[in-house]
């Protein structure tokens, strides 16, 4: 219970750090500025369930870089979609390296907490 308590609050939080509003209860995190506080702790509460998502769909990698692009709220279930990314890695950061872009709804209608609305990635050259 504290946990997603915890969630709502950051939910709530990044409510102040919407760059654009495409949508009304949409909110774009700005890649290109420096992630804040709240993104960081909030992506760091959600760092078991990305490793967890990336072995249910075959990534068996690491990951580092991690954004927030976007959270919507979804008024009719009362839930929130958020969109991010990472980039994979295996070994000491060593390639295959795969970028990866995944939506969770949270909370989730199967297991409670969350759920894999979309998941995609592909191979990314690191020179």
């Amino acid at each position: 219970m504290r946990s997603f308590i915890l969630l709502l609050i950051i939910l709530t939080s990044l409510n102040s750090l919407a760059a654009a509003n495409p949508h009304p209860n949409t909110e774009v995190i700005p890649e290109n500025s420096k992630p804040t506080l709240i993104e960081s702790a909030f992506l760091r509460f959600l760092g078991p369930t990305i490793v967890q998502i990336m072995e249910n769909h075959g990534d068996l990698q690491m990951f580092t870089n991690e954004r927030i692009e976007s959270i919507t709220q979804v008024d009719e279930t009362d839930n929130y979609d958020v969109t991010l990314h990472v980039i994979g890695f295996e070994g000491a950061h060593g390639p295959p390296y795969k970028f990866i872009r995944m939506v969770i709804r949270i909370p989730g209608s199967k297991n409670g907490f969350y759920e894999v609305i979309s998941y995609n990635h592909h191979f990314i050259n690191h020179s």
